[in-house]
């Protein structure tokens, strides 16, 4: 722990001192040089011997130590708590699926077309992923034809709408409260599923995840189920478990590709000692038989790859941290991507506005606090189950974002998937909490506790459906001009042909389906189709920049504002001069 909180602190110092100050070879700066050196070393020592010594100290008290003991609350109170916690948090994802004036990504909206040139036969999985953005040059992800196939079902089911994008998130979203109260009933005394239901129904991270993660949440659900079957395999032993989690896992990198870090995760979960005494050999067997089943799930990834163009890990050419140490020319990207991943994604702000709202903490006092002792707990006893699973995970996420580099870590929806396990883990901090405090006020500490998280989700809820999607950095981070710009084009072009221009757009890929479906989560295009006319011939429209001047013949036809009153485009129209 001191080690950990040292080199953090030695990193960012050195960051703010500037490393070069510290090599620099100019005998002048001998002087100067040995003063920071011993600045650096004195706080590094001092941040690690305060933590180790704060963290020697609490590991001896009974909040740290003592058993968790079952919720204190009787099992008709403790069945409400879960039954009306997942009903107000279905309530709260579902009610706002079609309110929220929110873009979407170019990711989302290219994947409308391949899904809709899907057969429905074995030829569809020819070629078994799809670049993202589809018909980008040079994508950036992969994309399993299977998301393709889910994603035709809801496009079937509410045609290619706002909701029937937004859909498959809500869908994934209720789900994963489910799987997450299930590994919470698993890993934990009695109550601590409806404490996770709870906590997980009113987390921002969560929440946020349920309205726009789509692939990120199905890989929750998927990372539950496998997960639970990894534990249901360590505590029996059974063989057939452990590959039926395999493929569960393999599968999972067919929606998303952190489904490599859930399957990396999980192989180690299953090769982690257990309290119970077991032979190295048998849980190798695990191991093995896991590895067997993910490579079962993953092979058609590898092995369907007719007129591919690209590889599946194209994203390690342009995103990683040897790029950015080739970029940098210095290992510092290395020290300061480690630095960022020891205590994300739990407790550092998200990077990227469209994740999060910018520097806030992921989880606030009320969750985090309890996930901070679970956290620790799990240092002290590595060996239970719920630990094991946590330091699985919490390794796996850790090198996976330090081999992606520090430029976007920590990210939101990459590691979306430990939403459900941070629930369980805070579940368990909350317990540890109940558990440590005398028997006569146990009752009224849970309570408490019950009434402190319930007032957590309220406000999550407030920042996630009205607070987050109000700021203009979250309206950014989606390419929101592009949307703006393409609603116009939709609007004019009943009226004529409508023409934007390639320099005007951030993305053009996401206008094109913006115009073609009438993608519109603003309510600014009518909700009946239009009437069946032919545009007025000899009439068009051009958007170009604002504060474009208007050629000749041409009128402003329409400003195209945002929210907070910013021009990013003007709608210009002309007529021919036939039909003055």
């Amino acid at each position: 722990m001191g080690l950990a909180f040292s080199f953090v602190a030695s990193v960012y110092l050195v960051r703010a001192l500037r490393p070069a100050l510290l090599i620099d070879p100019d005998p002048r700066w001998a002087a100067p040089r040995l003063a920071l050196w011993l600045l650096l070393l004195s706080v590094s020592a001092g941040v690690g011997g305060l933590a180790a010594a704060l963290y020697r100290l609490w590991s001896r008290s009974r909040l740290a130590a003592g058993s968790l003991l079952p919720f204190p609350a009787s099992p008709t109170s403790t069945a409400a708590i879960a039954v009306g916690a997942v009903a107000v948090g279905i309530f709260l994802r579902v009610a706002f699926v079609s309110h929220l004036s929110l873009p979407f990504t170019d990711d989302e909206v290219t994947l409308i077309t391949p899904a809709f040139a899907l057969t429905g036969t074995l030829r569809d999985f020819a070629n078994s992923i799809r670049g993202v953005p589809y018909g980008a040059v040079h994508p950036h992800e992969m994309m399993g034809v299977l998301y393709l196939y889910l994603l035709r079902g809801s496009l079937a089911a509410f045609g290619p709408t706002v909701v029937g994008l937004r859909a498959i998130s809500v869908l994934g979203g209720i789900v994963s409260l489910c799987t997450g109260a299930a590994l919470g009933r698993a890993l934990l005394p009695r109550g601590g599923a409806a404490l996770t239901g709870l906590i997980l129904a009113g987390l921002r991270w969560h929440l946020i995840l349920s309205l726009r993660g789509w692939h990120a949440i199905v890989l929750a659900v998927l990372g539950d189920v496998a997960a639970l079957l990894a534990l249901h395999a360590r505590r029996s032993g059974r063989l057939s478990v452990a590959f039926a989690s395999g493929l569960v896992a393999g599968l999972s990198t067919h929606f998303y590709f952190s489904g490599w870090i859930v399957a990396a995760a999980l192989g180690l979960f299953l090769a982690w000692p257990a309290e119970t005494p077991s032979a190295p050999r048998s849980r190798l067997r695990g191991v093995a038989v896991f590895g067997v089943g993910a490579l079962i799930a993953v092979a058609p990834l590898f092995l369907f790859r007719e007129r591919r163009t690209q590889s599946l890990f194209d994203r390690v050419s342009f995103e990683s941290v040897l790029v950015e140490m080739r970029h940098a020319r210095s290992p510092m990207p290395l020290f300061s991507a480690a630095a960022k991943a020891l205590p994300s994604p739990w407790f550092v702000p998200d990077p990227e506005p469209i994740n999060d709202l910018p520097g806030r903490s992921r989880l606030g006092w009320i969750v985090g606090i309890p996930f901070a002792l679970a956290l620790g707990r799990s240092l002290l006893f590595p060996r239970q189950d719920l630990s094991a699973l946590l330091l699985s995970q919490g390794l796996a996420a850790f090198a996976a974002a330090v081999a992606s580099g520090e430029g976007r870590n920590p990210h939101g929806q990459r590691f979306g998937y430990l939403t459900t396990l941070t629930a369980v883990a805070a579940a368990a901090g909350v317990l540890q909490i109940l558990s440590s405090a005398p028997t006569r006020k146990r009752r009224l500490g849970a309570v408490a506790a019950v009434g402190l998280l319930a007032v957590s989700g309220a406000l999550a809820a407030r920042d996630a459906f009205v607070v987050w999607p109000s700021q203009p950095a979250t309206f950014d981070g989606y390419g929101g001009q592009d949307w703006l710009n393409g609603l116009a084009a939709a609007r004019w072009e009943r009226y004529g042909r409508v023409e934007v221009p390639e320099a005007l757009l951030r993305v053009r890929l996401s206008v094109d389906p913006v115009r073609r479906y009438r993608l519109d989560p603003y309510g600014s295009l009518p909700r009946l189709p239009e009437p069946q006319r032919e545009p007025t011939r000899g009439q068009s429209f051009r958007i170009v920049p604002a504060g474009t001047t208007p050629g000749p013949r041409e009128r402003v036809v329409e400003r195209v504002r945002d929210g907070w009153g910013r021009e990013w485009s003007t709608v210009l129209g002309r007529r021919s001069p036939t039909l003055r």
